[in-house]
């Protein structure tokens, strides 16, 4: 994460562009990379003027979109058959994709936007809406609503970190780790609240339905 981090924050404009695209459509492809470093690295060559706010913006935002659509349709064409292949399992363990599959069945496309938040969880969940055919267009707008928050919030931290920290990279990197923790437990606990009152609600409606055959 630190080289990466370095490398990107060392890049001219013209090429900082091409490279952050690249690597933001790779993590959309599941990858092994974290999105959000990218996106912080953006934020801070936007803060020393290496890259302007606005094409900056639609760069990233482009990268992830596109990255995550070509996973949604790998998930249309290729299917269950690809997740089922031993060299895939090794990144797509068979206990995450039953309960992403689980979480398919019950809450359908809010997995979508819940995932672009959840870094480990993101690139099971698009291949799975696409195998599970969910609609494209229902896709690209949740995740494009998503997107609309996560993307702008990291680049809005990476530029505070250099407005504030200036050159001190290896202080920046610390305040990404612990701001990447905390944003990830926030998120955490936000599902945890969702997914607690579905189940109430659930457990209300069988006590409904059993009180109401016991007295029928």
């Amino acid at each position: 994460m630190d080289k990466l981090f370095i490398y990107l924050t060392n890049l001219s404009s013209n090429i900082a562009y091409l490279v952050i695209f690249g690597v933001l459509v790779a993590c959309g492809l599941g990858f092994p990379l974290p999105e959000d470093i990218p996106l912080v690295a953006t934020g801070y060559l936007i803060w020393d003027t290496t890259l302007d706010w606005l094409p900056a913006l639609l760069v990233t935002m482009s990268g992830v979109l596109i990255g995550d659509s070509i996973l949604f349709f790998m998930g249309r064409k290729m299917g269950m058959r690809l997740l089922e292949h031993g060299k895939v399992q090794s990144l797509f363990k068979p206990e995450k994709i039953r309960r992403t599959r689980a979480y398919f069945r019950k809450y359908g496309g809010k997995v979508v936007f819940v995932a672009r938040f959840v870094a480990g969880f993101r690139g099971i969940a698009f291949f799975m809406a696409g195998a599970m055919k969910l609609r494209y267009t229902r896709f690209i707008l949740l995740d494009l609503l998503a997107a609309l928050v996560s993307v702008p919030i990291w680049i809005g931290i990476g530029y505070g970190l250099g407005y504030y920290l200036g050159d001190e990279i290896s202080t920046i990197l610390q305040k990404v780790k612990h701001l990447k923790t905390g944003f990830t437990l926030g998120i955490f606990f936000v599902i945890f609240i969702v997914l607690s009152r579905y189940y109430l609600k659930y457990q209300k409606a069988r006590r409904s339905a059993a009180r109401a055959k016991a007295r029928a």
